[in-house]
């Protein structure tokens, strides 16, 4: 007799995952508490989980659970979404039924509140990049006036200077300085002389 195949998975679902292999299936909750469920059951939740926001038919999902309806009875497919909803509930999901429809996966109070987490998320980002936008233009404006102030004090501090030589002496003066050449009696080399600061030597 050839052994089944039984495809293994683990898809999330809300804060919980369905979990199946070769040894069977289970729900595990985001408590780490696992409640075991059928293989047929398995296979309906993984339908619904594929086609959350539609309503799947009845005979799709026998068929994905069971493959054929003529094999099961009438109420293998109310019982498997009974014993789902039981475990699912749990975690605030729920398994809607639609009137000669079939089946839809209700998972609106979990996105109701994964939106204000988002939101939170989008205002910390919104935050960060505010933040770094007037880091930005701070940091502009200090260098627009390190520049401006750069500017004028080249323009301030531009001095003219009147260099006056001989054979082996030369001084330089701001321009319009009184300079007594006289204080330059034996000396060689070159020397700058202000007022202020007197005659300095230049290495």
């Amino acid at each position: 007799m050839t052994k089944q195949y039984i495809d293994s998975f683990r898809i999330p679902v809300g804060n919980c995952v369905l979990c199946r292999s070769d040894t069977g299936a289970e729900i595990v909750l985001d408590t780490n508490k696992s409640f075991s469920i059928t293989l047929p059951e398995s296979s309906v939740l993984k339908k619904l989980i594929a086609e959350k926001d539609s309503v799947v038919s009845k005979d799709d999902l026998i068929s994905e659970a069971w493959g054929r309806p003529d094999i099961i009875g009438p109420n293998s497919l109310p019982v498997a979404i009974t014993n789902l909803r039981k475990v699912l509930e749990m975690d605030n999901i729920k398994i809607v039924n639609v009137p000669r429809k079939g089946y839809r996966l209700d998972l609106s109070e979990h996105e109701s509140i994964l939106e204000p987490i988002e939101k939170e998320s989008n205002n910390i980002n919104l935050g960060i990049s505010g933040s770094i936008s007037k880091v930005k233009l701070y940091l502009c404006f200090i260098s627009t006036m390190v520049t401006v102030y750069s500017i004028f004090y080249i323009a301030f501090s531009w001095v003219n200077l009147d260099c006056y030589t001989d054979s082996q002496t030369t001084v330089c003066t701001i321009e319009g300085e009184d300079f007594n050449p006289q204080i330059m009696n034996n000396k060689s080399g070159r020397y700058f002389y202000s007022s202020q600061s007197g005659l300095m030597e230049v290495e």
